[in-house]
């Protein structure tokens, strides 16, 4: 998985109206308005803010944290079960919690303190690794227990990745606020560039064990830096996720998107992405060990090239950031992911595939940072938490992938199967763009004036009855 977003309209074009919300950095309800100072110009500008810049290294660690287990569990599960469908299905089963917990953290980012949140998973996190750490040191690991501790490492995630995504508008000001964005993509980039290298050196050096235990260690100064942050307080004026049930906010955000024909098109295009080409990440230590025999040294070069790629495709969102230049990167991200995946599933030369892992990986960033940031630019303040949370659901169905990939692997082999999906991820997102055709014209809906929090839910322009 790459990159969870959360954009202001007000990062594409200059609001003219009055926020209608409060701020305070100590958690109180001040005047509204009150914003953080922008700092000027130029892509790094979210960084004059000491609390951003608090949130962006205590996320970039714990990412760091999450990517570094993942890989090892792929290897660990490889090793006892010499199985690719189990390999893919302990990636799987750590998602699958997206499919219903992600909306109930939508909510949650909308209802409780942020902070708490933050340090709350980061703190689950590393009991969940440590139980994990402990039980491979010491030889006592089992199959069900490595799923049994994967599936609760994705609650978790599902629960506190929301919260994450909704607070980097909490701290810089709305002009920042494209600059804060596309600095939060970078964490997941540098968390697979450095998490795969880190556990492909550690388990060739030391052991299975001591990637997990420098996970733990790893969230140790990540926990430390998120009590040291202050997020500020929002509070709505108008609709508000703190008013009815928690059933009655989520029916709120799927009523919402249910009538957005740009919504639904962009999140179908997701999901295509999640299904059929993401899972190809969850057979890279198949490809390492008996494609390309290269180990899992290799293996954690292979995720690192797709972290150098996924950095590349942040900067270059980060660039280019005006509404039609969005809306080119998205298309070309989405319908070249899959053409790439088919080249690095037939390629057999590692020097190449390492290139194309780059390259996939550059393609997969664009596309879901300008998916995710198109999503929540053209949803209104009120109900972004909620529009997002809906978005990661995608996420959550991205196991099935897995899950086909792996059985497919088992029986065609991982070249064919893994060519296979990229195509059928290839196909579906052209498909998708030729039969929504306000999917062509999500440029024009950029550029629309944002609902006031007082409005009633409106969908955007393109509409379906």
């Amino acid at each position: 998985m790459q990159c969870c977003l959360v954009l202001s309209r007000e990062a594409v074009s200059p609001p003219t109206r009055k926020r209608g919300h409060s701020i305070s950095s100590n958690g109180a309800h001040a005047s509204p308005n009150v914003s953080p100072v922008s700092s000027g110009k130029g892509p790094l500008r979210a960084f004059a803010s000491t609390q951003f810049r608090l949130f962006w290294g205590a996320s970039l660690i714990s990412i760091i944290a999450f990517f570094m287990t993942m890989i090892a569990r792929g290897w660990l599960v490889l090793d006892m079960t010499n199985s690719a469908f189990l390999v893919t299905a302990i990636n799987a089963v750590q998602m699958l919690p997206m499919l219903v917990f992600s909306l109930y953290g939508g909510v949650i980012a909308d209802r409780v303190n942020r902070r708490t949140v933050l340090i709350v998973s980061d703190g689950l996190g590393f009991l969940i690794i440590l139980a994990l750490a402990v039980l491979v040191l010491t030889e006592t690991i089992l199959v069900w227990e490595v799923f049994a501790l994967s599936i609760l490492h994705g609650v978790v995630f599902a629960l506190g990745m929301p919260t994450r995504a909704a607070t980097v508008s909490n701290l810089v000001s709305r002009q920042d606020i494209a600059s804060g964005v596309a600095l939060f993509t970078t964490i997941f980039s540098g968390g697979q560039l450095i998490g795969p290298a880190m556990a492909g050196y550690l388990i060739t050096t030391f052991g299975m064990g001591f990637p997990f235990v420098a996970s733990c260690i790893t969230l140790v100064p990540a926990i430390g830096l998120l009590l040291a942050l202050r997020i500020p307080a929002v509070q709505s004026t108008g609709q508000s996720a703190s008013r009815g049930s928690i059933i009655a906010n989520i029916t709120e955000g799927l009523s919402y998107v249910r009538k957005d024909s740009i919504l639904i098109g962009l999140m179908l295009m997701g999901l295509a992405a999640t299904v059929f080409a993401m899972p190809y990440q969850s057979l890279l230590p198949v490809f390492a060990r008996d494609v390309l025999n290269v180990g899992s040294s290799g293996l954690g070069w292979l995720g690192a090239m797709g972290g150098a790629g996924a950095i590349a495709g942040s900067i270059t969102v980060a660039a280019f950031s005006s509404p039609r230049q969005m809306k080119i990167l998205m298309l070309i991200g989405g319908i070249g992911l899959g053409v790439f995946i088919v080249l690095f599933a037939m390629s057999t030369v590692y020097l190449f595939s390492l290139a194309l892992a780059l390259l996939v990986g550059f393609l997969f960033q664009i596309f879901m940072t300008s998916n995710f940031a198109t999503v929540q630019v053209i949803s209104p303040d009120y109900i972004r938490g909620r529009v997002l949370s809906i978005r990661m659901v995608a996420l959550g169905l991205g196991p099935f992938g897995m899950l086909i990939l792996g059985a497919s692997a088992e029986i065609f082999g991982p070249a064919r199967a893994t060519a296979t999906m990229g195509a059928i991820s290839a196909v579906l997102i052209l498909g998708i763009i030729m039969a929504i055709p306000s999917l062509r014209r999500v440029d024009a809906a950029l550029k629309e004036e944002p609902a006031t929090p007082a409005e009633e839910p409106k969908p955007s322009t393109a509409t379906t009855s």
